[in-house]
């Protein structure tokens, strides 16, 4: 019986449209953006989470409604109700709050001072800061940083889930207040509307976990829409005064679902790229003394031992150099490793007198259009290696220059996917050479993973740092170079007469802990 395909968790790429230099999901092509529940929505939360954690979380709709009543007393906005976000403490009208705070004095210690008002003292300009009470912060003693924002901690700690059940339950709150106000409309037979009034006693877990769903989706379609949060003025605030209330703590996070190479694995896996460095060199050698070239017409082969020299001194240096063996710069060199792997299987495979020709043309070409950038532009200066115009046209002989041309695109006229699915390399490029283009180009998941460390001071939304220090080695990246090489080398006896090889290299992929 055949085995069946498993079913992807993703949209799989047959199912995205081409669009220009993207392939979009249908989603994509929605335009649907997501919420940062993190960044906008969990600071929004801080004073429902902390009546949570200072009577419990079971009872904190209860100081929660009483203290929320009070407020719509000298509430004015006939359209958006007071919901307990801090945002909405900033909305009651100035005018006002002094009344409020003489007649609902002792509900506002209760309910909002006791729980949150030494946190919101650090934050003077927020929005909610009118309703921390001075006169009991002088009664109860100076603030201590080390006590109040560990608290704090532990608050922003308990809402990061964002979907477990304890900060689900508390983003049902904000929702029972557009309940009680008539905002929220349901189509008739509508399920989850039977599930509302027993949440959360009298259901099932499972039912539970529904309803906190049902109710992220609403808030969340509506949460943008509402002018006065989509500004997101007090998350501004609260994540940017962090950054001068508490300091930068670094620390190295593993990669998830990848397995470095461990301290006690290192000698092991060095003695065997070495190994795989002897053998590549002595192969190299054998193949100088054993293969006869066309010396009448010599540059078909003159290119073909070229690249595979330049793949053997790749492979060598990776496997003689610990320092490129991290992921960031084993990247750029297996990168570069399977750029020339493509294009020796390419012309060794399917390469016809043409592409040879045009693949010299091409070297030659911007051996040009670098002689005439110094003549042109930069008499005063010299190549890499020191050459002059004048030199550089030596080379390539005095009068070729002038009928040579200049090829700005590939040298072949495919592109590099192409290359790789004639040379039999489809899956090399798919999963070695385009993800190690980011390592040789330095965007972004290359630089999060190899060049950037984790902040481990929760206030700080876990932001990334600068650092130093190696990447972890992962053993698939070396392998894979190793890989490249054995199939370049099965090429070349298999289309080119290359001698067969006296000795594989040794397996380096470990086995699974």
């Amino acid at each position: 019986m055949k085995k069946r395909k498993k079913k992807g968790r993703h949209t799989p790429l047959r199912s995205h449209a081409k669009k220009g230099s993207k392939l979009v999901t249908q989603l994509g092509a929605l335009n649907v953006t997501m919420l940062d529940f993190e960044r906008d929505l969990l600071p929004e939360h801080l004073w429902i989470a902390s009546l949570a954690a200072h009577y419990g979380l079971l009872k904190a709709h209860r100081p929660f409604e009483q203290f929320l009543d009070a407020i719509d007393e000298f509430w004015e906005d006939k359209i958006h109700p007071c919901v307990g976000l801090i945002t909405d403490f900033g909305r009651v009208p100035e005018s006002r709050r002094a009344e409020f705070l003489a007649k609902y004095r002792d509900l506002t210690i209760s309910a909002f001072h006791d729980p949150i008002g030494r946190l919101m003292a650090f934050y003077p300009d927020s929005p909610a800061y009118w309703l921390v009470d001075k006169k009991a912060l002088r009664a109860e003693g100076s603030l201590d940083p080390d006590v109040e924002l560990a608290r704090l901690r532990k608050l922003v700690l308990e809402l990061l889930p964002a979907k477990d059940w304890h900060a689900g339950h508390i983003r049902v709150l904000p929702f029972t207040r557009m309940l009680k106000h008539g905002k929220i409309f349901f189509p008739r037979g509508m399920e989850t509307v039977d599930l509302l009034p027993k949440y959360p006693t009298y259901l099932a877990e499972e039912d539970q976990f529904r309803v906190q769903q049902f109710v992220r989706t609403a808030i969340t379609a509506s949460y943008p829409q509402t002018e006065h949060y989509a500004k997101a003025e007090w998350p501004k605030y609260f994540w940017r005064h962090n950054f001068d209330l508490a300091t930068c703590r670094p620390v190295v996070l593993p990669l998830k679902g990848a397995r470095p190479v461990q301290g006690d694995e290192g000698p092991i896996l060095g003695a065997k790229l070495g190994e795989s460095a002897g053998i590549v060199e002595q192969y190299l050698d054998e193949l100088s003394l054993k293969i006869k070239l066309d010396l009448y017409d010599p540059s078909r082969d003159e290119i073909l031992f070229g690249l595979f020299a330049r793949l053997s001194r790749l492979m060598i240096l990776i496997a003689t150099d610990p320092n490129l063996w991290a992921r960031d710069t084993g990247g750029i060199m297996l990168r570069c490793l399977a750029d020339t792997a493509i294009t020796f299987s390419y012309l060794a495979t399917a390469g016809s007198a043409e592409d040879f020709r045009n693949f010299r043309k091409y070297g030659e070409g911007q051996e040009k259009l670098l002689m005439l950038h110094l003549q042109d532009n930069y008499p005063e200066d010299s190549s890499l290696e020191g050459r002059s115009p004048e030199a550089i046209s030596s080379e390539l002989g005095s009068f070729v220059p002038e009928i040579l041309d200049i090829e700005l695109g590939h040298w072949s006229k495919k592109d590099t996917r192409k290359l790789a699915s004639e040379a039999g390399l489809e899956k090399f490029y798919r999963l070695v050479y385009s993800p190690t283009s980011g390592d040789l180009h330095g965007t972004w998941v290359s630089l999060k993973n190899s060049n950037l460390s984790i902040c481990g001071e929760v206030l700080h939304r876990f932001h990334r740092l600068p650092k130093y220090t190696d990447p972890p080695v992962f053993v698939n990246t070396v392998a894979a170079a190793q890989d490249l090489y054995t199939h370049c080398v099965n090429v070349g006896v298999e289309k080119l007469g290359y001698p067969t090889k006296k000795a594989e290299l040794p397996a380096l992929v470990q086995d699974e802990a």
